[in-house]
């Protein structure tokens, strides 16, 4: 008897045909390493009390911070596009660059209803939508996480995050979010600005959750981690418990 593995999920982008090969495509979130993580050294010296000095490892070889930097795909801005801001980011308008700049300024960005969001922290600024062109469907079961790109050092714009169940939302998906600088009067966002990540993830979790103590095997097999991190292996997490993404 031959068993035949199940294939493995994936997530598909289309967009119209007019815009293939216009726009930028999505890509995985690992080709958009920070130039500040790529910097980072693995170790760094440390002198303790007693004046001894060893290396100790950086965040670079912490495993949860690279796969929040590689986890999914990034959706590029469509254009250029060229920000006028006023009054403390509560007035706005802009035109469209480049190839786009014959498109109507809704092509890459629209307005958004502050009546929608009342209450939020980031008003008065005005909010807007960020347009996408891109049509994203995941197998049954699956959704997608969108949030701005986790741990990157851009910060220009501020999406607000979200959830869809992309197997049956047949539809675009635009991104609310503000524009953050409010003590410049003019921004520029070039075409391919990493404007969101999609995360795709399998629903299924309940919505309860077992909430209880720490058993006795529990603190064991915590304690017995932490003893072997101090005495044999600071990377235990990294070299040993972790599934390379």
């Amino acid at each position: 008897m031959f068993f035949r593995k199940d294939p493995e999920p994936i997530i598909e982008f289309k967009c119209h045909p007019e815009l293939k090969g216009v726009i930028p495509e999505p890509y995985p979130a690992r080709k958009l390493m920070p130039n500040w993580y790529k910097k980072l050294e693995m170790y760094h010296k440390v002198v303790d009390d007693d004046g001894a000095r060893y290396e100790a490892p950086t965040i670079k070889r912490c495993p949860p911070v690279l796969d929040a930097l590689v986890a999914g795909w990034i959706l590029p801005l469509v254009c250029s596009v060229e920000f006028s801001i006023r009054d403390n980011g509560s007035s706005l308008s802009w035109v469209l660059n480049g190839m786009q700049s014959n498109k109507p300024p809704n092509f890459a960005v629209a307005y958004h209803s502050p009546q929608q969001l009342k209450g939020h922290p980031m008003l008065p600024r005005l909010p807007v939508k960020f347009i996408n062109h891109w049509h994203i469907k995941t197998p049954p079961g699956w959704s997608c996480l969108f949030v701005p790109p986790l741990n990157r050092e851009e910060k220009n714009i501020e999406l607000i995050s979200g959830i869809v169940d992309t197997d049956v939302f047949h539809e675009y998906i635009n991104f609310p979010g503000f524009i953050i600088p409010n003590d410049i009067e003019y921004l520029k966002l070039e075409q391919g600005y990493p404007l969101v990540q999609v995360i795709p993830f399998k629903r299924g979790f309940e919505k309860e959750a077992k909430i209880s103590t720490l058993s006795v095997e529990d603190i064991a097999w915590m304690e017995k981690g932490r003893e072997t991190r101090e005495v044999r292996n600071v990377s235990l997490y990294r070299d040993e418990r972790w599934t390379k993404k």
